[in-house]
């Protein structure tokens, strides 16, 4: 067994000295780390400090599955769970994986990667240490916002989670191989992209490459974005609100519009800037007479307004963290989905929402209502129609102090790339949760604090056509794992990937995955196929 490290270090501790400081060999790893007394070493891990159960499982190539907490200083705050899985055969890396929504569910480490194309094997079958956390609460759904009510809750959720759970983790592996991981890496989609880009923000030393995809870094921007579309469709009793049917035919009549505008009539808007520029012609033909509601095959004045309001950004006259003062609009006259066969988001079943927020409310709406109650007023009572964005007045201090808690904003990631760490982000089209924009502006403002050239050193960028957050008519399957660990380790930067479909109805096709802000065109040849695309920036 190897050597014995005390958990007592990372209880409460955010600042220690990491296990690991990403150093490491730069070519192919080391060989697999064999323990041959797997279930002896196993059960010894029980006799650890904040230990809960640790076990052998003959599955995934055979690993220890250890569970603990670890305890809040506040005795009213939540413990943090956490789950890590130490396999017989190490790779010499480890793995964290990021949550969702707002957490309170623990993640396991042990489910296939999003978007992983069917049969890879999971990163602990492969030999990777892998772990994960409940974000520091527990809750039976991931749009329950009530932990936050508690500073150290709120403060756990806000990232240090992340930290404290990666030092057990670390501590857990000194304890298992008698050597620390090689290379730690970090994989999070929407709050577990926020998560990744979170970690190498404030303990980079820690990490040598994340994958993140649909990252909701501008996280108190999206949340006061949820709460301005709320006030759009709900206000003026309701004059704003678009049902299914209306919004699947604003779709409609998007993609009739935008479609061939890439060269192929495919169901996939690729070339978003030219369908931008025709979102004001689309907007007036679907006008109804007079601008009164006649129909669900036109738009009222009060409902194209709320979609002006869901497509244009959210500017602020106050600062949150890092200085962000706006919010990205929604792809709504571009290709996102929010409402039909792609996607179970919508605007909900009524024009009056309930209060607190509920599944038969918009799907932003219930979001942004939770946040509001529990982050900002703290009182479940609040009445978060009552919260304008753009004023909050006397919460306005409340929102930034949270901001700086939550968001994951800050371009300054010099330490990160200074020792070698490699970023891969993704965000769909099409995405009706988090805008794709946001994305862009967080890659802008890496462009213009490292310069262009400095960027592609380190980070690689990607948009994809029709795909949602995890909905929309592309369903992409991308091996985005293997193409980080070529880049971390052989120094093999990831350039065109290719994304797979895996709708049951289009299974099988295929489109090249472009770096921004390249947009896949198609050029002759079987639409089914990415080699009939080529990437361009026009």
């Amino acid at each position: 067994m190897g050597k014995r490290v005390s958990l007592w270090g990372w209880v409460g501790v955010v600042g220690i000295v990491s296990c690991h400081d990403g150093g490491g060999p730069a070519d192919s790893p080391p060989p697999a780390v064999v323990l041959q007394s797997a279930a002896s070493a196993c059960t010894a891990l029980r006799t650890m400090p904040r230990v809960d159960s640790a076990k052998l499982i003959a599955s995934s190539g055979e690993y220890c599955q250890v569970n603990g907490h670890i305890p809040p200083t506040d005795p009213k705050a939540p413990s943090i769970y956490f789950q890590v899985n130490l396999p017989t055969n190490w790779n010499r890396k480890a793995l964290q994986y990021g949550g969702g929504g707002f957490d309170g569910t623990l993640i396991s480490g042990v489910d296939p990667l999003d978007m992983a194309p069917v049969g890879t094997p999971i990163p602990l079958a492969r030999g990777y240490v892998t772990f994960g956390d409940d974000s520091g609460h527990q809750s039976k759904s991931i749009t329950d916002g009530s932990f936050a009510a508690n500073d150290e809750a709120l403060a756990n959720y806000g990232g240090l989670a992340l930290k404290k759970t990666r030092d057990a983790a670390a501590a857990l592996i000194e304890a298992r191989y008698g050597a620390p991981a090689t290379r730690t890496y970090f994989y999070g989609n929407s709050t577990g992209g926020r998560d990744g880009l979170t970690v190498i923000q404030r303990w980079p030393a820690d990490y040598d490459g994340i994958v993140v995809n649909r990252p909701a870094l501008n996280y108190t921007a999206v949340r006061l974005s949820n709460v301005r579309l709320g006030r759009a469709l709900y206000g003026n009793n309701g004059s704003g609100w678009l049902n299914k049917t209306k919004i699947v035919h604003l779709q409609n009549a998007v993609m009739a519009a935008c479609d061939a505008l890439d060269g192929a009539t495919d169901g996939l808007i690729a070339n978003v800037v030219a369908c931008r520029a025709k979102s004001a012609a689309i907007l007036s033909a679907e006008r109804c007479a007079n601008g009164a509601d006649t129909g669900n095959t036109c738009l009222s004045d009060a409902q194209i307004a709320t979609v002006q309001t869901v497509a244009s950004p959210l500017s602020l006259p106050y600062p949150l963290a890092n200085g962000v003062t706006r919010y990205a609009g929604y792809d709504i006259l571009a290709g996102a989905v929010f409402a039909g066969r792609y996607t179970t988001r919508d605007f909900g079943n009524s024009r009056k929402p309930s209060n607190p927020a509920s599944k038969d409310d918009a799907n932003q709406w219930v979001t942004g209502d939770q946040w509001a109650k529990y982050f900002i007023a703290r009182n479940a009572k609040f009445e978060s129609l009552t919260l304008d964005p753009s004023n909050p007045g006397a919460y306005q201090t409340r929102v930034q102090d949270v901001s700086a808690l939550c968001d994951a904003t800050s371009s300054d990631v010099s330490v990160f790339r200074n020792k070698g760490g490699k970023i891969i982000m993704t965000h769909g089209l099409a995405d009706e949760i988090i805008s794709a924009g946001s994305a862009v502006e967080y890659y802008e403002a890496l462009v213009q604090r490292f310069s262009g050239p400095t960027v592609d050193e380190f980070v690689r960028f990607y948009l994809m056509p029709g795909v949602g957050h995890g909905t929309g008519p592309f369903l992409p399957a991308i091996d985005s794992l293997a193409a980080l660990e070529q880049w971390v380790e052989s120094g093999t930067a990831p350039e065109t990937l290719t994304m797979a479909d895996l709708h049951e109805d289009t299974h099988g096709r295929t489109r090249p995955l472009c770096r921004y802000p390249a947009w896949p065109k198609y050029v002759s040849g079987n639409v089914q196929s990415a080699s009939s695309f080529r990437c361009v920036a026009e």
